[in-house]
């Protein structure tokens, strides 16, 4: 189903990996992915006063589940587009994964990575590439496919004042819905019904200590049936307890909390299997209810989860989206 050994996509790319973060002797790490334009400059001499590049913070989906940084088929390539054309770096970080960890646990790694960026990040490239690339941390904007979609909308939350704008593709939005709270027959992409003791025997594992403590990584995609399992028998309520308000964007809308000025651009297809369409639907409708003055754009195209993995940015639908966007980012 899965082709996760196939990085091709990222040929022109040069790719920087460092911990971030560490818990319990764990690193937690992040890809910084340079476009081929830029990299191929880290041979030559640096100049005083390089252009400082702008930042696309993304987000990986896989349910919070699975999957990992650079794992190729959630990587779709349209945010390679987008920084070649841009000269910007991408910032793809790993984070712990359910049910392994938490969800707290899980925000608490995007908020310490998001301190590493503001704190960190411009010294690292700079070390890495001899002086010859340097980062704008004041022009980011954030984006994140499915359960990244989330973790972008959540980071956009958590800070209006300093993120530029916030995209996400079919994002995981109405946790609380039943959609992910309750098991019954849920079809994805044609899969058969997969069994809940898929979810047991792990769980049964993890208490036995036959599963790491830890893990923010599956760059092999092996947590896939896990994942798509932890989906279709509604196992989301075991981790996002529905009074806690902080962990659901619809809720943290209704107590006050805002999204950055610059605008938030969503897309969904209108088939999606595996996130309803619904949750993006509801999303626009709150934001337009709370903060009429928004900027907020939602796309419904055509397809199911993952329907953008061939759309590229000038696409009509995603040149509209995106326009408004990189203006933003890049004044």
């Amino acid at each position: 189903m899965f082709n996760p050994d196939d990085l091709s996509r990222f040929a022109n790319f040069t790719i920087l990996n460092t911990p971030y973060k560490t818990v319990l002797g764990h690193q937690i790490t992040t890809d910084i992915l340079i476009p081929s334009h830029l990299a191929s400059r880290l041979s030559s001499t640096p100049t005083e006063g390089s252009a400082l590049r702008p930042v696309l913070l993304r987000f990986h989906g896989g349910g919070l589940v699975g999957a990992s940084s650079l794992f190729p088929d959630f990587f779709a390539p349209w945010h390679l587009e987008l920084a070649s054309r841009h000269s910007a770096i991408i910032v793809s970080p790993n984070y712990r994964l359910l049910p392994e960890s938490s969800v707290d646990e899980i925000l608490s790694d995007i908020e310490d990575l998001w301190v590493w960026v503001q704190t960190e990040m411009r010294a690292f490239v700079e070390t890495q590439t001899k002086g010859s690339v340097s980062v704008d941390t004041s022009r980011i904007i954030t984006a994140g496919d499915s359960a990244g979609g989330y973790l972008s909308l959540m980071l956009g939350l958590s800070h209006p004042d300093e993120i530029k704008a916030v995209m996400a593709s079919y994002p995981m939005v109405d946790v609380k819905s039943r959609h992910f709270t309750e098991s019954y027959e849920k079809p994805m992409f044609g899969l058969p019904q997969l069994p809940r003791s898929l979810i047991n025997d792990h769980l049964l594992r993890l208490r036995n200590g036959e599963v790491p403590s830890i893990i923010s990584s599956d760059h092999k995609g092996e947590r896939a049936e896990l994942m798509f399992a932890y989906v279709q028998h509604g196992a989301f309520k075991d981790h996002f307890p529905q009074e806690r308000r902080e962990l659901f964007p619809l809720d943290r809308l209704e107590d006050g909390a805002r999204f950055p000025r610059g605008g938030v651009f969503l897309w969904h297809g209108k088939g999606d299997t595996v996130v309803p369409v619904e949750g993006s639907v509801k999303l626009k409708e709150k934001v337009t209810e709370v903060d009429p003055g928004l900027k907020f754009r939602l796309a419904l195209e055509e397809g199911d989860h993952g329907f953008d993995a061939q759309s590229n940015i000038d696409d009509g639908w995603m040149a509209e989206g995106l326009k408004d966007i990189v203006k933003v980012w890049l004044a």
